[in-house]
């Protein structure tokens, strides 16, 4: 799976550097976001409905699932930039909300190369304002007293998180790439709150508390 996850990878990267370095919140030799791979691969969406997945997702969301979304998030050595804090609904808020994040290490995910941390409570808070910066939304100050809780991951192991969740990704201070899969998962039928129309053609993973 992961050697399969790094070919989308390297040919986003390469797409990237054509466009000049930059392609939305990805910037080449840095961090890239490459979405869609279950889409378009019949082996990934089918890991995406590993019977792990549909029980954790009907346990906490219910009993009809889609996969919202599915991207990897490669994050190279990068010197001092880190991805900001922010809630997964601030880039598109849907209801009904939250949905949950699966955070997959497809290598070991530690502080020295940039794990996740997260701010434990703070989707009881539910959407806050987010701000636009040229590295992403930020709703929380990396200045501010409370920088939550580093989550280091072996690879293979996942974190669970819904998308209310405060999170960041620190700065990758060692030699290689950190590699992840982000896997998302929404209670169906789910709306667009921005258009206010359904969000349509998403993968059907579980109905009525079954895999489908």
């Amino acid at each position: 799976m992961t050697e399969r996850i790094e070919e989308f990878q390297r040919r986003h990267e390469e797409e990237i550097r054509k466009k000049g370095g930059v392609e939305g919140i990805s910037r080449a030799d840095e961090i890239s976001f490459t979405a869609f791979l279950a889409e378009s691969d019949g082996a990934i969406a089918a890991f995406t409905k590993r019977p792990e997945f549909v029980a954790i997702t009907t346990q906490l969301l219910g009993a009809d699932i889609d996969l919202y979304w599915n991207q990897a998030v490669f994050k190279a050595p990068e010197g001092a930039k880190e991805f900001p804090w922010h809630q997964d609904d601030g880039y598109t808020p849907v209801d009904p909300s939250p949905y949950l994040t699966l955070w997959l290490a497809l290598n070991d995910a530690t502080v020295e190369n940039g794990c996740i941390s997260v701010l434990p409570g703070s989707h009881k808070n539910g959407l806050v304002p987010h701000e636009q910066t040229p590295i992403g939304l930020v709703c929380y100050s990396s200045d501010a007293l409370n920088q939550g809780v580093p989550v280091e991951l072996r690879a293979g192991s996942i974190a669970v998180f819904l998308s209310l969740t405060f999170h960041k990704s620190g700065v990758n201070r060692s030699n290689g790439y950190r590699k992840a899969y982000i896997v998302q998962y929404s209670r169906s039928p789910l709306r667009n709150l921005r258009t206010g129309e359904l969000m349509e053609n998403k993968i059907a993973v579980a109905r009525n508390g079954e895999a489908v």
